[in-house]
């Protein structure tokens, strides 16, 4: 009996500890990364009352211990105001597609205009691009449709 103790201690620490190490180290990276990402946002001047967080900070690497990057997408209120006029003039989303159900307007998480950022781990920076439709957003886009106007790619240490 004894015996068969030490054999269910040995693969529970051969089995439990790796999972339980590796989850706390993927949620304390995706902390850190999330805190970046909010100090650029705040850089940016986008008030946190504004903010709408249609992708949260995810965990993303290559294999082998490679290079480590964290995304999450945002928009804002007055961005998707702005999103919700476009459609319903033109009777079609900013992707091209067809609106074929007016209430689609009505959900936030649809929002075309949106914010990416993605902090790197390996250069400790957060970069961000302004999305309209399906694409980077052109800068006569950036000045027209978008409340928050970023130029061009942003770099933060």
């Amino acid at each position: 009996m004894k015996k068969w103790k030490l054999i269910c201690f040995i693969l529970v620490v051969i089995v439990i500890v790796p999972i339980v190490g590796y989850t706390s180290y993927i949620y304390i990276r995706v902390h850190q990364a999330n805190t970046q990402i909010d100090q650029a946002i705040k850089k940016l001047g986008i008030p946190q009352n504004e903010i709408v967080v249609l992708k949260k900070t995810a965990y993303n690497a290559q294999p082998l211990f490679s290079a480590e990057w964290f995304p999450k997408t945002i928009t804002t209120k007055k961005d998707y105001e702005t999103w919700k006029k476009i459609v319903l003039k033109n009777k079609r989303y900013l992707n091209g597609h067809k609106l074929k159900n007016k209430d689609a307007v009505n959900s936030i998480k649809n929002c075309e205009i949106t914010y990416d950022f993605t902090y790197r781990a390996r250069s400790k920076s957060v970069e961000v691009d302004c999305i309209y439709g399906e694409n980077s957003a052109t800068k006569q886009q950036i000045q027209e449709y978008f409340s928050y106007r970023i130029l061009d790619k942003f770099k933060t240490d």
